[in-house]
């Protein structure tokens, strides 16, 4: 009779451990959990001083890193938001990387890098709108 004892005591471990697992998949984050906490630290920008000068641009430009690196750091579930999340973590990189080549090129006395990165830096920026646009409507679905 021993073994039917082991057989049951593994049955019932097993059992228990799926119904654990279920119960932990069904406590998981859902869509709109996961987007308060993209808004949220897409909100911490507002904080940011925004540099009146080139001279601030490349702490902002670090901030702007930071948060784009928490935004990354949130696991994302749901497909659509995971896209939108990718573009937001995009939209930031352009962004910092935009105001640090400006600065180069400020640096540099180069003209044409300043247009350049002036450029990029209004092309990137000018995804926000659509992005939060699109972030919004798909969170308050």
């Amino acid at each position: 009779m021993q073994l039917p004892n082991l057989f049951s005591r593994y049955a019932l471990i097993g059992a228990t451990a799926l119904t654990m697992g279920l119960l932990v998949y069904g406590c998981g984050e859902n869509k709109i959990s996961q987007c308060n906490k993209i808004v949220a630290i897409a909100n911490k920008t507002k904080a940011v001083a925004v540099p009146q000068d080139i001279t601030g641009f490349n702490q902002f430009a670090d901030s702007l890193d930071q948060i784009r690196t928490e935004i990354q750091a949130i696991a994302i579930q749901d497909s659509k938001l995971k896209a939108l999340q990718t573009e937001l973590i995009g939209m930031y990189g352009d962004v910092s990387l935009a105001l640090k080549a400006q600065v180069a090129a400020k640096e540099a006395k180069d003209a044409n890098a300043q247009n350049k990165a002036k450029q990029d830096l209004e092309t990137a920026a000018g995804k926000e709108s659509d992005l939060v646009d699109r972030l919004n409507a798909l969170c308050t679905k």
